[in-house]
């Protein structure tokens, strides 16, 4: 062998040595010893810590500071690049890591008018004593992980060259106002009907009014409900913009929840089950814990940053959410003095007589990384953040400007509630940790081992007049929110007589009801299937439960089938015979192997994009379908019209919704020949819907052109998972929304199942979409999703029970000594 050759087979060997290095060092490092004993200051007493099959950590403490340290201290070691992430987002600091980019700083200006850095830092102050604590010993182990692991930090750091932040009671508190404006998605669909309002004959707009049907399921029956604009249209863009760079873009974040007594389980004992709808991403929302205090035990899903179980049980109750849609959000128009532009007007009784106040204002500095700092000002009304400041548009006059008030600006204490109900001992307990409950509007579904079930509607809730939907005219005192909805007023309903409690972000109440909670529900299609399978079998059980957390039906789908077969099969114009063949013999499920569920899919979304586009223009259409449940519950009342909206605009001829049906199948026809192949065989469900779980910022960033090669091979690679076939869809129990400008890529779905039987409170029964790592090379980072898609669960222990799997690793916090 020559010099040469030895001299090239050396170098090779050392560059693949630093290669396997540098990958030792960025992937492998970070994984957790799991039996490892660490010693850390700021512990009192040894914690225990044992991780399960499924890296789910069993914390056992014998002193509340030490468990919520040690809480801490996990959360940090799995998520910590989740966690700063979301600092990131939260504070409007996205320039300041991330570069000199102009959509980077609009972005910052947008978060930081939103203001939701600025509420966390003020409700500090409006903590008691228990969550003050329970949050500083959280605080002190997050940090504690930091400080013991400065050079083993997740490999996203080594990408972005980020240090993570030091963390704050503050921070936790931001992430729970955070997951409230994500759960806030009136006021999307108030923006985009302004604009149509504005844009559209009144006879147009009035056939666009949304009414939830009358014989749709409501959780509360009458009896029960009686007991108790355009110049926006640019924040909606960049909300749009915030969402999909932070993979949180689906519509629907909603859930399903219910809750079933003794009368209608196997076991005699309630079950209660809950999945909450959420965008999906790597990794996911919710991480499970199982906290044991001196022998009281609390399991379920937390979100990293925050020291609570959300949906879990103890061992008496358990407890899970769906959102309540409500409408927590309004524009003002407001009227600035003509004379001093640094007022506005608060109140004017008529044109001669006004009152005016001086904007609160506060100056930001948005700090650049290889870039000058930006500077800007926020104004504040009454009401809120001025909005327009940072999106000035054409439409708005001179001396007018929007401002925006939302309940998260309000003070309430979600820590204590949570506290609370997490170590609640019985149902007096549970009520007694609701009134402080604030931000999102949740219906919490209940129950325990004395036999009790309930929902409780919990929000600050604003009693106003008017159309809630409008923008509102800021100087016009009977316009602006006249308090709240009293709690001891708010939906409820407790141990009904048939038995089951059920919620699908469907209509809470019925008309009777005297205050307005919303306007923009959920179609009824999952409450409708939820209602028709918990009434049909006289006791349910797991078995019942899991297949119903995993059913596929559409109601929708049923309902509207019928009307599109009586029209294509009056019709010579083409031969329908495949698709009717198929749509006559479709069950509406949309499993994997349906081609009736594809036909149907692709007609419905030509035939909405047909019948609207042409009226709403472009944009205007793109915003409209973003919100799914509004295209869904539009098109399923004008197909029972001759709307105007029928005609076609762009021909010269008068259309029907006969002529719109028909065209509209045979785009779906064309589309699906020419995009999966000739045989309907190929149409199958699985070819169109499929999932990419991806990591929020990162998979963004790789999809530019310009981004280094390096970074595409490890997020495409390392990072992501998939793509996989997904059965489900928007309008079936197993949420499954996709994108409608993108159609068929499912982006939002289950983003954890639970199930709980009070008869056991030992274990419950739970699977997540990924898994619990943040690390890519770990185990556990999408150990889940296979399960996940396949409708199977886990068990998730929270007695001895767990000491009886062999692969149960034990590590040790203690003290320094």
């Amino acid at each position: 062998m020559n010099t040469f050759l030895k001299l090239l087979i050396f170098f090779f060997i050392l560059i693949i040595g630093f290669a396997g290095l540098a990958f030792y060092w960025t992937f492998y490092k970070p994984l957790p010893d799991y039996e490892e004993t660490i010693s850390l200051s700021g512990l009192s007493e040894e914690v225990q810590v044992h991780w399960d099959a499924y890296g789910v950590p069993h914390i056992f403490a014998n002193n509340e500071d030490d468990l919520y340290y040690a809480l801490g201290y996990v959360h940090a070691q799995d998520r910590l690049w989740q966690m700063t992430l979301t600092q990131i987002a939260a504070e409007g600091r996205f320039a300041e890591f991330f570069g000199e980019d102009e959509e980077l700083i609009e972005l910052d200006k947008y978060q930081r008018t939103l203001g939701f850095w600025k509420i966390a830092q003020q409700l500090v102050d409006t903590l008691g004593q228990e969550e003050r604590e329970v949050l500083n010993a959280y605080t002190h182990g997050v940090n504690a992980f930091v400080d013991n692991n400065t050079n083993r930090l997740p490999v996203e750091f080594s990408l972005t060259g980020i240090q993570p932040l030091r963390w704050t009671p503050a921070r936790s508190l931001a992430v729970s106002r955070l997951m409230g404006w994500e759960l806030n998605m009136g006021w999307w669909s108030e923006v985009t009907y302004g604009y149509l309002r504005e844009k559209l004959p009144a006879n147009q707009f009035e056939q666009l009014q949304l009414r939830f049907p009358d014989s749709a399921p409501t959780s509360l029956d009458d009896e029960e409900s009686m007991g108790y604009s355009s110049a926006l249209m640019p924040m909606l863009h960049q909300e749009i913009k915030k969402r999909e760079l932070l993979e949180m873009e689906g519509t629907h974040v909603g859930s399903n929840a219910w809750v079933i007594d003794g009368s209608k389980s196997e076991t005699g004992y309630p079950m209660l089950a809950g999945d909450p709808h959420l965008g999906l991403d790597m990794p996911g929302k919710w991480y499970e814990v199982h906290l044991n205090l001196n022998g009281k035990n609390v399991s379920g899903a937390t979100l990293a940053g925050v020291p609570a179980v959300i949906i879990g049980q103890n061992d008496q109750i358990a407890w899970s959410f769906t959102s309540i849609m409500s409408d927590d959000t309004d524009f003002f128009l407001e009227q600035t003095d003509p004379l001093d532009r640094g007022r506005y007007v608060a109140d004017s009784l008529n044109d001669t007589t006004a009152t005016y106040r001086s904007f609160d204002k506060i100056r930001e500095i948005i700090k650049v990384k290889d870039g000058d700092d930006r500077s800007f000002e926020i104004r504040y009304t009454k009401h809120g953040p001025v909005i327009s400041d940072i999106y000035p548009v054409q439409e708005l006059t001179e001396d007018k400007v929007i401002s925006m008030q939302w309940t998260g600006y309000e003070m309430s204490n979600e820590m204590r509630t949570l506290y609370q109900i997490n170590w609640a001992e019985d149902f007096q307990d549970f009520k007694d940790a609701l009134p402080s409950f604030g931000v999102p509007g949740l219906n919490l579904m209940y129950g325990d081992v004395e036999g009790n079930i309930a929902m409780y509607s919990v929000a600050k809730l604003p009693i106003r007049s008017g159309d809630p939907i409008t923008l509102r005219e800021g100087w016009d005192p009977a316009q602006d929110w006249q308090g709240f909805i009293p709690h001891d007023q708010m939906p409820r309903l407790i141990n009904p007589e048939d038995g089951w409690i059920a919620n699908a972000n469907n209509k809470i109440t019925t008309d009777s009801y005297p205050y307005y909670i919303a306007t923009f529900w959920e179609p009824p299609s999952r409450i409708e299937r939820i209602e028709q399978v918990l009434t049909a079998d006289s006791t349910l059980g797991y078995n019942q439960f899991q297949s119903l957390q995993n059913d596929s039906y559409s109601a929708f789908a049923a309902k509207l089938t019928p009307k599109i077969l009586e029209i294509i099969k009056n019709q010579d114009a083409y031969n329908f015979d495949l698709p009717v063949s198929y749509l006559e013999n479709w069950n509406y499920k949309y499993d994997l192997k349906s081609t009736a569920a594809s036909i149907f899919d692709v007609f419905f979304v030509n035939f909405t994009e047909n019948t609207l586009k042409d009226d709403f223009g472009d944009v205007v259409y793109s915003n409209f379908i973003h919100h799914e449940n509004i295209p869904v519950r539009t098109m399923s009342s004008l197909i029972d019209t001759e709307s105007s909206f029928f005609d076609d605009l762009t021909t010269e001829s008068v259309e029907t919704k006969e002529d719109m049906v028909v065209k509209s199948m045979q785009d779906a026809i064309l589309f699906l020949s020419d995009s999966l192949g000739s045989e309907p065989f190929e149409w199958r469900w699985e070819q169109l819907h499929t999932l990419m779980l991806e990591p929020p910022l990162l998979s963004r960033a790789a999809e530019d052109p310009e981004s280094p090669n390096a970074l595409k091979l490890i997020v495409d690679n390392v990072l992501s998972k998939g793509p996989y076939k997904v059965p489900s869809h928007g309008m079936s129990v197993n949420n499954g929304q996709y994108r409608w400008n993108n159609a068929f890529e499912m982006i939002l779905g289950p983003s954890i199942r639970r199930i709980s039987d009070l008869s056991d409170m030992s274990r419950s029964k739970s699977i997540l979409p990924t898994g619990q790592s943040g690390n890519p090379l770990s185990d556990h980072y999408g150990d889940q999703t296979d399960m996940w898609l396949d409708g199977q669960y886990r068990w998730l222990y929270q007695d001895s029970t767990l000491f009886e799997e062999a692969d149960i690793r034990t590590m040790r916090l203690v003290p320094v000594e």
